[in-house]
């Protein structure tokens, strides 16, 4: 059982990266406690996390009001945001002045 786990936890993510999508107004008082456990207090919020039992049981409690990606994940998707937004050299159009 043990060999298991620990095969397991070579494949699972370190941290996770955990944003809270929804607002907490009239949401469960357990779920508010999660949260603020979670350091998670306003919509829009993000916060790194350690990938261990306690804390995806936690996530696993408040999975409808959070979107979670693994920390490889989020880099990426920011490393493909900045080369999106990222200076491009300008398109130069030259006009004919005919006459």
């Amino acid at each position: 059982m043990a060999g298991g786990t620990g095969a397991q936890a070579g494949k699972l993510a370190q941290h996770l990266v955990v944003k809270l999508m929804r607002g907490t107004a009239g949401k469960q008082k357990l779920h508010l406690a999660t949260l603020k456990t979670l350091k998670l207090n306003k919509a829009g919020r993000q916060v790194v996390v350690p990938n261990t039992p306690s804390v995806r049981g936690k996530l696993e409690q408040v999975s409808h009001l959070v979107s979670i990606k693994t920390l490889e994940q989020h880099n990426q998707e920011l490393a493909g945001e900045r080369e999106r937004l990222r200076v491009r050299e300008p398109i130069v159009v030259r006009h004919q002045t005919g006459g």
